[in-house]
């Protein structure tokens, strides 16, 4: 039986050195306390816990994991890179070759500016729509990270900066519409998450992108999740609606930090003024690893196996559930899936995860999965089959209870 023994002691210690025991969203306690805290390597599709467990990971350490841990064709870009430097005084010609790169792929994309992080990539919108509009609100509808105007209620953030930022609801095209004529003139940009929990209702984002015309807001999709999975282009690619500003990060380094915002150059070039500039923006292992991250995925069709490994993972969790006639179904889109339970079955579902992680599955329960062409078909299989003996061990634990 698997135990997490010694990323337990870890965590004990980590509570009297890290900030809250580390980073929030990787602290403990998803299911029941009872999966890993620690991980010490990954390859592939796979990661390795503390005490010497093996995961199958479907979370791909909160999405960047694109192509799978320890890939060799990335890596070798990296370690050639740091050979000849990461970082200097001036400018590196690779900065202009993942460019333009990215304005042949991404629609939105003419212009481009570097950031580190997503949280990054995302402020730096707002701070270049801010200044191109002149306005100082915000509107948002997703998570953009951990900034002030993006976390406009949390703890450490001045009222007189939360007040600026206002949250609409996800498919919700009344509270849009709501919220800009209430402040007519004065948000200078919309965040979205284009693609959040089972994905847009049909009309909504073209719908979006209509109001935001009317009211002379940028639209910025936040495709730090979505981006290179849909499509090499984007969520914007797959869905056709092209927004004024788009941010990205996560899987464009395969787990190497990059993250830039990218926009139409009417825009961009209003903005060639604003100081958005870090001695890390641009730092070239990252460059180095999303260049070759995707050239890894044109030449292998990388979109194409993450659309058929997440289709063929949905259907078979969708017959595991209906077969153990369990009120639960796979959601949101092959790229992006979760599954999603029946109400007043929390306990099943915690139970059913804690199963699957002791036959070698890593799914999480409050978040949409991430898939890689590195879940091989004889992965899948695998997770199909486990999940099903992980169900109805799940339902036995119910029954002894």
């Amino acid at each position: 039986m698997r135990t997490i023994e010694t990323s337990e002691r870890l965590f004990e210690k980590a509570r009297t050195l890290l900030l809250g025991g580390g980073q929030g969203h990787k602290r403990p306690g998803k299911v029941n306390g009872r999966y890993p805290i620690y991980a010490v390597r990954g390859k592939g599709a796979s990661f390795w816990d503390a005490d010497g467990n093996e995961y199958i990971d479907y979370l791909c350490a909160f999405g960047p994991m694109l192509v799978g841990y320890g890939n060799p064709d990335v890596d070798a870009a990296v370690k050639a890179q740091v050979d000849e430097g990461v970082i200097f005084n001036i400018h590196h010609p690779k900065e202009l070759e993942l460019a333009e790169k990215l304005a042949r792929l991404i629609p939105s994309c003419d212009m481009l500016s570097y950031f580190t992080g997503g949280s990054g990539a995302t402020t730096g919108a707002v701070k270049i729509a801010r200044a191109v509009t002149g306005r100082d609100r915000v509107l948002r509808c997703g998570y953009h990270g951990w900034h002030d105007w993006a976390d406009p209620d949390g703890a450490g953030v001045p009222k007189a900066v939360g007040a600026l930022t206002t949250a609409v609801g996800y498919n919700d095209l009344g509270s849009l519409k709501q919220a800009l004529e209430a402040h007519r003139e004065e948000y200078a940009v919309f965040m979205l998450e284009a693609f959040q929990g089972r994905g847009p209702s049909d009309g909504y984002l073209a719908g979006v992108q209509q109001l935001c015309a009317e009211h002379g807001t940028l639209l910025c999709f936040d495709e730090v999740k979505t981006g290179f999975r849909f499509a090499l282009g984007g969520y914007q690619e797959f869905t056709g609606v092209t927004p004024d500003l788009s941010t990205f990060g996560k899987a464009l380094g395969n787990g190497y930090d990059v993250a830039m915002v990218v926009g139409k150059r009417e825009i961009m070039e209003q903005a060639g003024h604003v100081w958005v500039a870090a001695t890390f923006h641009g730092q070239l292992i990252g460059v180095a690893a999303a260049i070759a991250t995707i050239r890894l995925m044109e030449e292998t069709d990388g979109v194409a196996a993450i659309w058929r490994q997440g289709r063929r993972l949905m259907d078979g969790l969708d017959r595991v559930m209906s077969d153990a006639g369990v009120d639960a179904r796979s959601a949101g889109q092959p790229p992006m899936p979760r599954l999603s339970f029946g109400e007043g079955l929390d306990e099943l579902a915690n139970a059913f995860y804690d199963e699957a992680a002791n036959r070698r599955i890593y799914f999480d329960p409050g978040h949409n999965w991430f898939i890689s062409p590195a879940h091989t078909d004889e992965i899948v299989d695998y997770t199909i089959e486990a999940s099903a003996d992980a169900i109805r061990a799940a339902l036995e634990r119910g029954a002894r209870a």
